[in-house]
């Protein structure tokens, strides 16, 4: 059995997912004691280091045969054009209330750390995920880093996908699409001696309208040539503007010769995973954290979503240029807050907005939303475990990238 090791484990996405695989996860490391302890919850026999990654000696980690490790945005990564450096979205998003923005340095390892692993350990491989700005918001730094690992004898193969479009076998069961949209950039280090590189091309399952049932191939519009990596995000289908908003991004076409019609990835709606027996608060009593009315804006997502959806429960996404959608649909990214920016709202017969009953989804189904099956389970405070969640890899992005790099390995 092939071994994986877990720089920055956190809540365990990527652990378990590469045990989904077939992988004998035999280390992780965090700064976070409550992830530290949710590995030990999980994997009664594997080594966990609670440290800073940073200050580890790699030398004292086990040898694996992947390494694994996701970490945080360039923290030089400039964002929309501005000069000014951030962190990453996920991460930084109502930072004014959040109690642990000032410890975002601690909440994923640097991109050079799992460099001083392969340094030390040579892994066969070394496997990680981020947001697409990982690659395109500081491009020297970038390229800086792949040369790096030229340098040391890996091969780099990468992957734009969406957790809600990828669908994994295993032996005990069908990963379906998670039910929320959730942009990543994956790539797979491969040691140049292996002599070849895992297939990382996502072929979601989707409808033509002309033929019917296809495995979707990515499109990327204004890239004529094979030329250079393909780095970027869903081009997603709006329901007023026809298609959202992207710099660099893709979307899928049927496969069939002279067919190529733009096909739309079969998803799953959040109302998949939600607890129909978590009840909320009338609207009109405001903010049960506060003593206070909900702002204009949450407001005026909650009257939107009333006028497009009626008596339906619907659900409300508190973010720039988000409004409400159907829980048919996939909600978007569950952040390092454990989705403190989705709401579930259930209108009355009245259809006034006061009325309405309202809640945000729990840390439960955000874990579910991100792959996690009930029988994992998370220690910490719930705001540590709103953070393991939202931190984590998702699931099913996790499975799939460990199952392609699993075939590439030699016997």
């Amino acid at each position: 059995m092939y071994t994986s090791g877990h720089l920055f484990n956190g809540g365990c996405g990527d652990v378990r997912g590469f045990a989904n695989a077939g992988f004998d996860p035999r280390f992780g490391a965090n700064h976070d004691a409550a992830s530290v302890a949710t590995a030990r919850l999980n994997w009664s026999n594997i080594y966990v280091r609670e440290a800073a990654i940073q200050t580890i000696d790699m030398r004292t980690l086990p040898s694996v045969d992947v390494l694994v490790g996701s970490p945080i945005c360039w923290e030089s990564a400039p964002s929309g054009g501005n000069s000014q450096v951030r962190v990453q979205v996920e991460l930084s998003a109502d930072s004014a209330n959040n109690d642990d923005s000032a410890r975002w340095e601690q909440t994923r390892i640097t991109a050079w750390e799992p460099v001083r692993y392969a340094e030390v350990h040579k892994p066969l491989v070394y496997a990680g995920e981020n947001v697409p700005p990982f690659a395109t918001g500081n491009r020297p730094l970038y390229n800086a880093w792949l040369h790096v690992w030229d340098a040391l004898g890996y091969y780099p193969e990468f992957a734009s996908v969406n957790s809600a479009h990828i669908s994994v076998e295993t032996p005990d069961s069908v990963l379906g699409p998670l039910p929320q949209f959730r942009d990543r950039l994956v790539w797979v280090m491969v040691r140049k001696d292996i002599g070849k590189v895992p297939d990382l091309r996502p072929r979601p399952r989707a409808v033509c309208p002309n033929c019917g049932p296809v495995k979707g191939v990515q499109y990327w519009p204004g890239h004529t040539s094979g030329r250079g990596r393909r780095i970027g995000s869903y081009l997603r289908r709006m329901p007023k503007s026809g298609i959202s908003k992207a710099k660099a991004s893709y979307y899928y076409v049927c496969p069939t010769e002279r067919c190529h019609q733009r096909v739309e990835p079969v998803t799953c709606g959040i109302g998949s995973i939600i607890d129909k027996d978590v009840r909320g608060h009338r609207f009109g009593d405001g903010r049960q954290d506060r003593n206070e009315a909900y702002g204009k804006a949450t407001r005026a997502r909650v009257t939107a979503g009333i006028r497009m959806y009626g008596i339906k429960p619907f659900i409300v996404t508190l973010r720039n240029h988000c409004s409400a959608s159907p829980l048919g649909d996939p909600i978007g990214t569950v952040t390092a807050q454990g989705g403190a920016h989705h709401y579930l709202v259930r209108p009355t017969e009245s259809l006034l907005v006061d009325d309405c009953e309202y809640r945000p989804l729990t840390v439960e189904e955000n874990a579910s939303a991100q792959g996690f099956p009930e029988r994992h389970r998370f220690a910490g405070k719930p705001s540590e475990v709103k953070s393991q969640v939202g931190n984590a890899v998702p699931v099913t992005v996790a499975t799939w990238a460990a199952q392609e790099t699993m075939k590439i390995l030699p016997p």
